[in-house]
């Protein structure tokens, strides 16, 4: 239906800007060949989203995952503490054109959430991280197994040496580097610092800076610039390496893939905690 409404339009934008014309409404000719075009591009449009979303659902089925047309409850019936990401300021409320995949493991529940934003960037006052984003970006949500107090690791921006009225509290640690290149603020300074041991600095200094990761009750939420789900594989063992270097006791293992299908980042980390 949108088509029909466009196609008369664009019909007229390319006439006009073949004649230098400078009609603002459709002409009865306009119309008679847009309809048609607009119904063909609109079917065209709406079989690639179709081809789209059996490709991630036929990826998402191989590798231990399923893909959730309506992913929102969805996510709140294999995640049980969910309900905790309205507290979350690393996570895209508002994202739309959103696909989810969700997979449980041994009672704990994760959802992996590919978010689109309508604007190339994305402006948020509240919380530096979020100022400057890109469009798209993937966050993988999941059951941490352990409480933990609210604490936001994310690459560090200029803007983050401002304290915000409400604002969670600046952690610093002795690794000036890792300060210089990490901002860490949580409600819990104990349980930052519990989880972020030097074994977890080593892994996020050597991992680069395009993630993001938050705590807070029972819930991890692990995110990255991922726009595809071609991408999702190196997320998904970069937060595996990640329940890897942090203590069982805090953050217990969860194997995002099937071992078959377990990214070389996962690998990796595997064999230096062996």
């Amino acid at each position: 239906m949108v088509g029909v409404v466009i196609g008369p339009f664009l019909v007229m934008a390319i006439w006009a800007s073949q004649t230098n014309g400078n009609a603002h409404w459709p002409s009865a000719i306009d119309i008679v060949l847009g309809i048609p075009l607009g119904l063909l591009l609109g079917y065209a449009v709406g079989l690639g989203m179709q081809r789209q979303r059996l490709k991630m659902q036929r990826w998402a089925n191989a590798r231990g995952w399923t893909y959730a047309r309506h992913g929102k409850s969805a996510l709140h019936s294999k995640v049980s503490h969910a309900e905790e990401l309205k507290h979350f300021s690393t996570y895209w409320k508002l994202g739309i054109k959103s696909s989810f995949m969700t997979r449980r493991v041994d009672g704990r529940g994760a959802c992996i959430h590919l978010a689109t934003h309508a604007n190339e960037k994305r402006k948020n006052t509240k919380n530096s991280f979020n100022n400057d984003q890109p469009k798209c970006r993937t966050f993988l949500i999941f059951d941490g197994g352990t409480e933990c107090g609210h604490v936001v690791i994310h690459p560090h921006h200029m803007t983050d040496a401002i304290d915000l009225p409400g604002g969670m509290q600046s952690i610093k640690f002795e690794l000036n580097e890792f300060n210089k290149q990490w901002t860490v603020k949580g409600t819990d300074p104990k349980s930052a610092y519990d989880r972020i041991s030097q074994k977890t600095i080593d892994y996020l200094m050597q991992h680069g800076t395009d993630y993001a990761i938050e705590f807070k009750g029972g819930l991890v939420v692990v995110s990255s610039s991922a726009a595809n789900y071609r991408s999702f594989p190196t997320l998904m063992g970069y937060a595996t390496g990640l329940t890897r270097v942090i203590a069982d006791d805090l953050l217990p293992l969860f194997e995002f893939l099937e071992h078959e299908h377990a990214t070389e980042a996962s690998k990796d980390t595997r064999a230096e905690n062996t």
